[in-house]
């Protein structure tokens, strides 16, 4: 079986339908496995048993001609001192298996027929049985088999059938017969058993069949396996792809629904925010022109009513642009008038804005440039985004408090522009929070303001290609800081540097 460095596929290979599948196909291999071992074990044992057979047939013939040539010599050269042929032949034999290693070799008998016999009688009753066959049917064929020992040895055995074919054989055999049956030609007298000792060669064919049938199954196991894994990572690659064709047609079309959406509220951001500003501009001229009672005098109180109408209305139109610009940022339809400014005009314009603020609150505004520089900006949406930032501070900071203004040139030629404030601060993780549009955190809550303050600024600030990013704690104050890239920050001015405080 295949091994995987990964647990969890190969769980859900095992669990999938190529891997029932193989399951299925292992069982076949191992019935493949099996087969292949056992008629591997046949054909050794079929090979033995052939080479075995053609031994013992070349010992068997070579007996024959010794004895029939002994017993022509005999009858012919020899008185009747010498030995009868069967006494020969039992000699030879004799000499025959010593000279064999037992363990190994085949071992030669020769056996009288069961009740005839003259010298030797069969050891056991399936070797007499099988010579009474023999004798009955007078079939002289050799005949080879597999035989067990009481001691649980196997044996490959050949009987061969002796038959009477000399006169001279009768007649000597017929002199110990006393009284029995005498011997005639053609009578099977007895018979050669030529045992092979085959316990260590049938062990050895069993372990060679075992493990060609092992390597067998882990071959074919692996190869299906291997097979079957791959194509069940097609299928899932397959299956994968289908997925992510499918998830990118639905993100295409969640993308396309957002688009039109965002445009839907660009467009409508657009409309509404004309469609306020008419308006709003004649609230503006017009309580503008009552609380400088240009036309003529009002009562003390519509004076201020109007005032407090024209702060309102001044409030809401920002309100509107910061809502409006916040959406062209969003759909990307925010661009930038870019042209040259300095950083002391850009610091200075916001401050000055932001003074009378601070001054009504106790809070100690204080600018330092080190040096005046150059930039290559939008200078309303800078001024707008430094602008967010300082009315972030003052807001947030408690009365007699403190707000600081500070810039640093990097050596890489980045520029940042920090606002430091002492006021409520903002706890670490609630920093993205406050980077999110509309958004208000629970330390702010009682502190008016919609929550577009600090996104706004982070956007303007992203599309000057700059980073804006904050530091603070809470019941420490909080830092800003504006990252401009070197591009943007062009050769120092020729005005000197300036510092301005105000408190």
């Amino acid at each position: 079986m295949p091994v995987s460095s990964n647990p969890v596929p190969q769980a859900s290979f095992l669990r999938s339908k190529s891997g029932r599948a193989w399951l299925l196909l292992l069982g076949l291999v191992v019935l493949t496995s099996v087969a292949a071992g056992g008629a591997l074990y046949r054909s050794n044992v079929k090979w033995f048993e052939t080479n075995k057979a053609e031994e013992t047939a070349t010992a068997l013939r070579l007996v024959e001609a010794m004895v029939a040539n002994y017993t022509d010599v005999r009858s012919t050269l020899l008185n009747d001192e010498a030995p009868v042929p069967a006494a020969f032949r039992a000699h030879a034999i004799d000499r025959f298996n010593a000279a064999r290693d037992s363990d190994h070799q085949l071992q030669m008998d020769w056996l009288g027929t069961p009740g005839r016999e003259i010298a030797t009688a069969p050891r056991d009753e399936a070797t007499a049985a099988a010579l009474r066959q023999a004798a009955e049917s007078r079939q002289s064929e050799p005949r080879s088999g597999w035989l067990t020992t009481p001691a649980g040895t196997p044996l490959f055995r050949t009987l061969a059938p002796s038959v009477a074919s000399q006169q001279a054989c009768v007649d000597c055999h017929n002199l110990y017969l006393d009284g029995r049956e005498p011997w005639r030609l053609g009578d099977i007298m007895g018979a050669f058993v030529i045992d092979v000792p085959a316990a260590g060669f049938l062990a050895e064919a069993r372990r060679e069949a075992i493990v060609a049938g092992t390597l067998l199954f882990f071959a074919l196991a692996s190869l299906s396996g291997i097979i079957l894994l791959l194509q069940h990572r097609r299928q899932e690659a397959e299956t994968l792809a289908i997925t992510s064709n499918k998830k990118a047609e639905a993100a295409a079309e969640a993308r396309h629904l957002a688009e039109a959406a965002s445009s839907a509220k660009s467009r409508f951001l657009a409309l509404m925010s004309h469609e306020l500003r008419t308006p709003l501009n004649a609230i503006l001229g017009f309580s503008e022109i009552i609380s400088r009672q240009t036309m003529g005098p009002v009562a003390p109180r519509y004076a201020d009513y109007a005032q407090d109408i024209h702060r309102s209305g001044q409030h809401l139109l920002t309100l509107i642009s910061d809502i409006l610009d916040l959406a062209k940022a969003e759909s990307g339809h925010l661009r930038l008038a870019e042209k040259d400014t300095t950083l002391f005009e850009v610091v200075d314009s916001c401050v000055r804005l932001i003074a009378p603020r601070a001054n009504q609150r106790g809070i100690q505004v204080t600018v330092a440039l080190p040096d005046d520089f150059g930039l290559r900006v939008d200078p309303t949406k800078l001024r707008q985004t430094l602008l967010n930032l300082l009315s972030n501070a003052v807001k947030y900071t408690p009365e007699g408090g403190r707000v600081d203004v500070e810039t640093e040139l990097h050596e890489n030629g980045s520029l940042a522009i920090r606002v430091s404030d002492t006021g409520i601060g903002i706890k670490p993780e609630d920093i993205p929070q406050a980077l999110a549009p509309f958004e208000r955190l629970k330390s702010a809550e009682q502190i008016e303001g919609t929550g577009l303050g600090l996104p706004l600024a982070k956007m303007l600030t992203e599309l000057h290609e700059g980073a804006l990013d904050i530091a603070s704690l809470p019941g420490r104050g909080t830092r800003v800081t504006i990252h401009l890239p070197a591009h943007r920050v062009l050769a120092p001015a020729r005005a000197p540097a300036r510092a301005a405080a105000t408190g």
